[in-house]
């Protein structure tokens, strides 16, 4: 499977210092949930990146993969 780059949004608004425990991702905090774009991940990358989400006690609200620009 190709890489791809992924929206991960989840509740709760994260700070900046947590961008550090997501490397390949930006944090984006909003009001009531913070969103996670990614570089182009392969999926062990984004499994990877789940599994931290989930160590963190953090609650997944959504994962979109992002459309292929054509």
């Amino acid at each position: 499977m190709e890489p791809a780059n992924y929206t991960i949004v989840v509740r709760g608004r994260l700070s900046e210092r947590f961008a550090l425990a997501f490397p390949g991702a930006s944090v984006e905090p909003a009001e009531g949930h913070t969103r996670l774009v990614t570089e182009p991940f392969d999926q062990s990358q984004l499994h990877g990146l789940l599994d931290r989400l989930r160590a963190f006690g953090l609650e997944l609200v959504s994962v979109q993969k992002k459309a292929d620009p054509a």
